[in-house]
């Protein structure tokens, strides 16, 4: 066995790693991510009662299924256009990108209906767990989801047309980054300060507070729902604006046939 060859390959990974953002999220972030996602729910468990964090714990797991599918699955279908060599051919088309994109958002909308559908089945059949007792509240609440989704994947779809397909990997990353301060299964009160100011900018962490004030006293929580609103008309423009103009800085320069 030469030595000199195995140490080659595995400085290549090194390499590989501290440059590719995948492998670099992977051996580092996601670990670190998870300790404080379940260090912060460890500490918020201690004092709660085991039937309501039953509920807590799959209305905030069936609401955050809908925010990580949708976000990703615009950004994944765009790469798939890629992989595939067909944006060139889509772009070619009279199809404008502007429609090209409102077409993901339709098919990422009509995808996690199909998956919201199966998961309240399931949750209702296995774990006797109906999130439909949320009444109406539960429609708002998945609005405002699907639309901070929808300013997440389209900011993902900027970002590739900016940097290129070596940054896809952010399409499935960037969701995960969010996850601990995203008050998902524990309320933002848990956080540190510094992180409570972060998850007060997020709108879909007053999306889950309004979750848990329903379940837990059966009146929804207007003033959550008014907050998050409101971010997310910020989220959406903003999203939609740095769209605008990475396409027309992309168009000018020529970089869109760079994308295949």
């Amino acid at each position: 066995m030469n030595l000199k060859r195995v140490s080659a390959i595995i400085l290549r990974h090194f390499f590989l790693t501290m440059h590719q953002l995948e492998r670099f999220f992977d051996v580092i972030v996601s670990p670190i991510l998870v300790l404080v996602l379940w260090g912060f729910l460890s500490k918020y468990v201690q004092n709660i009662q085991s039937s309501t964090l039953a509920s807590f714990l799959l209305g905030g797991m069936i609401l955050w299924v809908i925010f990580e599918k949708v976000s990703t699955d615009i950004g994944v279908n765009f790469m798939f256009e890629i992989w595939e060599r067909n944006i060139i051919n889509v772009l070619a088309s009279p199809i404008t990108f502007i429609e090209f994109i409102s077409a993901l958002l339709i098919i990422s909308l009509i995808k996690i209906l199909i998956a919201f559908t199966t998961m309240l089945l399931m949750a209702a059949i296995f774990y006797h767990f109906q999130i439909t007792a949320l009444g109406f509240g539960l429609v708002l609440l998945w609005i405002n989801l699907f639309i901070f989704a929808a300013s997440f994947g389209i900011f993902n779809v900027s970002l590739i047309l900016r940097y290129g397909h070596s940054i896809g990997p952010l399409t499935w990353i960037l969701p995960f980054f969010v996850q601990p301060f995203a008050a998902v299964f524990y309320p933002i009160s848990i956080l540190p300060p510094i992180f409570q100011k972060l998850a007060f900018i997020l709108p879909i962490s007053h999306v889950f507070e309004g979750m848990r004030y329903t379940l837990k006293t059966g009146q929804f929580d207007t003033a959550s729902f008014w907050i998050a609103t409101a971010l997310n008309v910020v989220y959406i423009f903003a999203s939609v604006g740095f769209f605008v103009y990475t396409f027309r800085k992309v168009l000018k320069s020529g970089r869109l046939v760079k994308l295949i």
